[in-house]
C-alpha cells in the first residue's frame, strides 16, 4: 500500500520543505494521503485533533497535515 521508495525519503527529511518536496516529486497532492504517510512513517501512533465538529473542509485537513508534519520533523511524537 505504502511505497517504500517514498517511506525511506521521508525518513531522512529534516525539514517541512524537505517532506513537501518528497511528496510533490511524486505528484502527491492530497493532505489525507500525505497525512497516512506520515502517520505511517511515524509508527501509526493514534492521533487526534481539537477543531470545530462541522463538516471538515480543506482547510481544516491542511492545518492538521502542517501540524502533523511539525511533529514528524521535531521528533515530538517519540516521547
Amino acid at each position: 500500500m505504502y511505497n517504500p521508495i517514498l517511506v525511506n525519503v521521508l525518513k531522512k527529511c529534516e525539514t517541512g520543505k524537505d517532506v513537501d518536496a518528497a511528496f510533490d516529486k511524486r505528484k502527491i497532492t492530497n493532505n489525507e494521503k500525505r497525512m497516512k504517510y506520515i502517520r505511517y512513517c511515524m509508527g501509526n501512533p493514534e492521533v487526534f485533533f481539537g477543531g470545530k465538529e462541522e463538516k471538515i473542509h480543506e482547510d481544516e485537513i491542511y492545518s492538521q497535515y502542517v501540524t502533523l508534519r511539525s511533529m514528524f520533523i521535531t521528533g515530538s511524537w517519540r516521547y
